[in-house]
């Protein structure tokens, strides 16, 4: 199947000064998202040099967010770097979440933010990377609700959305741990940046896969092969590949408009469930 978020743990550590990148300062200015950015420090490097890769120009990551070869884009903007093709990643992502990219670059931008808000640990919240990390898988799951009414397969976004909820899983238990205010405020900003992006953003063919239309078609068209069993799993495991050519099909704007607008006008009151702390 195609599109699966990278999951591979960044193996590198960040020095005391840190790396502090497109902090979203947790406030409102002009009915407008507030963002600071400031120049990315350097980042300590532990790993062997032999498996630092360099990153791709910007030209070339364009290139592959246009053809919307998410295996690879994803492949590429998970390998492990120097510190300066890091800061050039994050500053990549964060421009083109601006500029209204698909989903699979808030998802990336959440996990890099999330390993250096660990590593740096600080208690101001102005300045705490985790909380960014925070509004932007909000924000991830905002495009795969919203968004996701544009799939003619409506399984698809569902698959997303659980996807989402088990690869930032320590994220979601951070956002619950906060206070209220800061909730509120981390929830604000994520439906501001939703409004923002919303002209901007294209189809999303990512939302659209993985659901059971692309596997019926793996099924009647696709290579299949036999896979060992997963640990605790017993029977016969097969994988299904995506026929060649294969794409999601989406539905007309007369149909998923007045979806979209029921989901937004839900949508903060949903956000503010699941960062809900747990009774």
């Amino acid at each position: 199947m195609v599109g699966t978020v990278p999951e591979r743990p960044l193996s590198r550590r960040v020095s005391s000064t840190g790396l502090r990148l497109s902090t979203f300062l947790i406030g409102f200015a002009c009915c407008g998202l507030i963002a600071a950015a400031t120049a990315p420090q350097a980042v300590a490097q532990n790993q062997p040099a032999t498996t630092i890769e360099a990153l791709p120009t910007d030209a070339a990551l364009d290139a592959l967010l246009a053809a919307r070869d998410w295996n690879k884009l994803g492949m590429v903007l998970s390998r492990p770097t120097d510190a300066a093709s890091f800061g050039r990643r994050l500053n990549w992502l964060h421009s083109r979440i601006d500029a209204g990219g698909g989903s699979l670059l808030p998802q990336l931008f959440a996990r890099d933010l999330w390993v250096v808000g660990i590593q740096q640990n600080v208690d101001d919240p102005t300045k705490d990377l985790r909380l960014t990390a925070g509004m932007m898988t909000l924000y991830s799951y905002e495009l795969d609700v919203i968004d996701g009414a544009k799939c003619e397969d409506h399984s698809a976004p569902g698959h997303r959305i659980d996807q989402l909820m088990v690869n930032r899983a320590a994220t979601f238990k951070y956002l619950q741990a906060l206070p209220e205010y800061q909730k509120d405020n981390v929830v604000n900003i994520a439906i501001a940046l939703e409004r923002k992006t919303a002209p901007l953003r294209k189809e999303d063919d990512l939302i659209c896969r993985n659901g059971l239309e692309e596997m019926r078609a793996g099924l009647e068209r696709g290579a299949q092969r036999e896979v060992p069993a997963a640990a605790g799993q017993y029977g016969r495991q097969v994988e299904v590949t995506t026929p060649p050519g294969w794409t999601p099909k989406f539905v007309a704007p007369e149909v998923y408009r007045p979806l979209q607008e029921s989901a937004r006008s839900q949508m903060r009151a949903g956000l503010l469930k699941i960062v809900a702390t747990p009774r």
